[in-house]
């Protein structure tokens, strides 16, 4: 009899083993996943934290591998989000109407940019931001670019109806305000930068992000889609303790920081070290929590929110997204 129920309960015992073996795999599946692809602007302040992180080796660290892809703007970010052709982005303020329509959830903080300015030319008789009244004004449509010029013509007493705006990509704005096609524009490092120096004497700068620092904060952040979140919260997690390293190592002037992102954007590596710290305003891994956890980060991101509805950039639906709720917190806390 002993001989009988010793198999069978080998067997019982196997069955468990194999039914527990195939339950643990699927969950890690559904987890976890070796390589990320990371989508980027081509600019210092977007695709820093994750060239310190690729480059410092970070993110190897967590077991992850990542594919940096290159986008003109942060829509076109969001848009290959939705696609699947991407895990993680980063965007800038104008493209967080996404977010607020639940496209896209707040993976982490980034920074505050003070990348983006409004530049004219003083041939086309420019000099000041009521002097654009029937200019030609270039800009990115539904990104920062497109704040910046709203904010600065509220700000003047006019709105875009005062203008003639031009839409088009990063690089063609820059090709456009060196070549006199458009009278103004508003664009955001490095062609803010290429832009000055060619127009040189008549460049002139009208209005920065930085002039509306307190009434209007221009967050930049990481983000995922909701299905991303939910099937790869580890993930998540991993990506965010790779950032949160390499976002220590940037604050602190990290001496290789510069040399890493020129590597990525192929560009001098002199301009990169000065545009680290003129593009965005730096923080600290410690800093970023204390203000997730006491409210303040969420603060920002309702601030943003509103001043898109003001300057007509997002729809006010009634039921748009609480920033505390496109915030992964438990998935951010747990990273720390």
């Amino acid at each position: 009899m002993k001989k009988k129920i010793v198999p069978l309960l080998a067997a019982i015992g196997a069955l468990f083993a194999t039914l527990s073996a195939c339950s643990s795999s699927s969950n890690k599946d559904s987890d976890q996943t070796t390589t990320v692809r990371i989508g980027y602007m081509e600019s210092v302040n977007s695709v820093g934290l994750a060239a310190i992180a690729k480059e410092a080796g970070y993110f190897e660290a967590q077991g992850l591998t990542v594919k940096l892809v290159k986008f003109d703007d942060g829509p076109s970010v969001v848009a290959a989000l939705k696609s699947d052709s991407i895990d993680v982005g980063e965007i800038g303020p104008g493209a967080h109407t996404q977010v607020a329509n639940g496209t896209a959830k707040l993976a982490l903080f980034d920074g505050l940019s003070t990348s983006d300015k409004l530049i004219a030319n003083k041939a086309s008789g420019i000099t000041s931001v009521s002097d654009l009244k029937g200019k030609k004004v270039a800009v990115v449509a539904g990104t920062t670019s497109q704040a910046i010029l709203d904010a600065a013509l509220k700000k003047a007493g006019m709105t875009e109806k005062d203008v003639t705006v031009v839409s088009m990509s990063i690089g063609a704005i820059t090709t456009a305000m060196n070549s006199g096609k458009v009278d103004a524009c508003a664009t955001w490092a490095p062609g803010t930068t290429q832009i000055t120096t060619k127009l040189g004497k008549n460049a002139v700068t009208l209005a920065t992000d930085s002039d509306f620092t307190s009434s209007m904060p221009f967050a930049c952040s990481w983000v995922v889609t909701p299905t991303f979140a939910k099937k790869h919260a580890t993930t998540v997690v991993k990506f965010d303790k790779a950032m949160f390293k390499a976002m220590d190592y940037r604050n602190r002037g990290g001496k290789n920081a510069a040399k890493w992102i020129a590597t990525v954007l192929t560009e001098n590596e002199a301009e990169i070290k000065t545009e680290i710290t003129s593009t965005e305003k730096l923080y600290s891994s410690k800093q970023v929590l204390k203000m997730l956890n006491n409210g303040e980060l969420a603060k920002i991101y309702r601030q943003q929110q509103k001043n898109l509805i003001a300057l007509g950039i997002l729809e006010d639906t009634g039921d748009l997204t609480n920033p505390n709720d496109a915030l992964l917190t438990q998935l951010i806390n747990k990273a720390a």
